[in-house]
């Protein structure tokens, strides 16, 4: 375990960080708990207490920035081909078509 100074910024709790990011207690352990979001613990190792900094918060939004764009403006959708069709098809009419055939019987 590493003792450093406590940062000369104001810390938040868990709850304040939460309804400054705009999201949930609940969401914001879950990000501690994955990693994505640091951290300073201000309490004993086996009860941790967290507090988040404004400088934390900010990489945490700007990590998770991300723009996103319609579908309908990718320039990278294929294209239909232009031109004759390879495939030939024929018209049949209904009484040309085949019956099933007989099912045979095993034989023994």
């Amino acid at each position: 375990m590493i003792n450093r100074p406590l940062p000369k910024e104001p810390m938040f709790t868990a709850k304040e960080t939460a309804d400054k990011l705009g999201i949930s207690v609940k969401t914001l352990m879950r990000h501690v708990k994955d990693g994505t979001i640091r951290y300073i613990n201000v309490g004993t190792e086996k009860r941790k207490s967290y507090r988040f900094t404004d400088y934390i918060m900010e990489q945490f939004i700007n990590k998770n920035k991300h723009r996103e764009t319609p579908p309908w403006q990718s320039s990278n959708t294929p294209k239909a081909p232009i031109g004759k069709s390879s495939s030939v098809s024929t018209v049949i009419p209904f009484e040309a078509l085949q019956k099933p055939k007989a099912k045979r019987k095993p034989r023994p």
